[in-house]
């Protein structure tokens, strides 16, 4: 029986608009086992980083209409080499509540996931 993924990954230009919501604690290596290589912020191409602060990221959408997300995970100002990297940022556009089910879909688990509180 065949299990249909319930998120795809993202184009770029569906990740504007995100916001950091939290950490992720996981090992480049595992990140790459569990998520495919990322996108490669450095490369002459459309996923170039302007702004010289992002290597490497992720991106996924839900293929969920009534519930859309975007979830980015990427090293932001991180300037050690990308491999001892364990620290990710994660950004959200959408329904926060599917981070859940996108991570245990990816064999990724929460306790390793910090959300950020917000300030009052």
């Amino acid at each position: 029986m065949k299990t249909t993924s319930r998120f795809k990954p993202a184009k770029l230009r569906e990740t504007i608009g995100t916001g950091f919501h939290g950490y992720l604690y996981i090992s480049y290596p595992e990140l790459v086992d569990k998520l495919g290589m990322p996108n490669d912020r450095t490369k002459e191409d459309e996923w170039r980083s302007s702004d010289e602060k992002t290597r490497v990221e992720w991106a996924f959408k839900s293929t969920n209409k009534k519930h859309p997300m975007v979830l980015t995970i990427y090293d932001y100002k991180e300037y050690r080499p990308i491999h001892e990297v364990n620290q990710w940022h994660v950004g959200i556009k959408g329904d926060a509540h599917l981070v859940d089910l996108l991570f245990k879909e990816k064999g990724l688990y929460p306790q390793s996931f910090d959300i950020r509180k917000k300030c009052r």
